[in-house]
């Protein structure tokens, strides 16, 4: 009986000191960016629906809907290289930086040019 609690004891102990033997590597902290807006062309100034709009860094893609209205959330350890284009058929495209679009006004606009 004696030994049979030893044993117990010396395996509850490596068991303890395995859990606290090393400390787990802390994920890098993601930030969340949210970036909203419209979309319009910029002759009439017409809501443009269905715009593409890519984060080639992030490998995401959204679209504007039907009003023009976009809404983007992205969750990134860094938004420096961050870069949004946004296309659609029969305009030009264009592309920004999230530190561009983050200095424009909270009525955030952004304008296509026809081909």
């Amino acid at each position: 009986m004696k030994k049979c609690c030893t044993y117990l004891t010396l395996v509850l102990i490596l068991i303890a000191s395995l859990g606290f033997a090393g400390e787990q590597p802390k994920a890098a902290k993601a930030k969340g960016i949210i970036i909203s807006g419209k979309i319009a062309d910029n002759k009439n100034n017409e809501l443009l629906a269905g715009v593409k709009i890519s984060c080639g860094n992030c490998e995401k893609t959204f679209y504007s809907d039907l009003e023009g209205h976009f809404f983007i959330y992205l969750e990134t350890e860094s938004s420096e290289n961050l870069k949004l284009e946004f296309s659609q058929v029969g305009y030009s495209s264009k592309s920004l930086t999230i530190k561009e679009i983050q200095a424009t006004s909270d009525n955030l606009i952004i304008d296509l040019q026809s081909e």
